[in-house]
């Protein structure tokens, strides 16, 4: 896994298990912010640091810190090889394209947002 791979995981990591960290007015910055990612991971890893500068994200930023340094510690980077840890292969089907990392990011967001459609309340008949 690269680095910026490793550091959008650590992000989604917050947004599964942490997403009480992030205030409410900060959720509809995200769901911007999700709806016009890049591509190219290390862009994706660039805007997302940028937007947990903000000083009322520092307890989003020190958990993702935590995240990225647990997933380096068990998943070493190692440049000289494309295959996984104990030589595994990619899980993704043989012609079959694995989703983006703009995707990964772009669905963690939804579906933890509490200003998601599928965790608002319904409307009783």
């Amino acid at each position: 896994m690269s680095i910026y791979r490793n550091s959008i995981e650590a992000f989604i990591q917050v947004l599964n298990s942490q997403s009480n960290l992030i205030p409410t007015q900060d959720w509809n910055e995200l769901q911007q912010l999700s709806s016009q990612l890049p591509e190219d991971n290390e862009e994706i890893v660039e805007i997302l640091e940028n937007w947990l500068q903000s000083e009322s994200r520092n307890q989003v930023l020190e958990a993702y810190k935590q995240n990225l340094e647990s997933i380096t510690d068990k998943l070493p980077i190692n440049v000289s090889t494309n295959i996984g840890i104990a030589n595994s292969k990619s899980q993704t089907p043989v012609n079959q394209p694995s989703e983006s990392s703009k995707e990964l990011v772009d669905n963690a967001i939804k579906n933890n947002s509490p200003l998601s459609d599928d965790k608002k309340p319904q409307p009783k008949p």
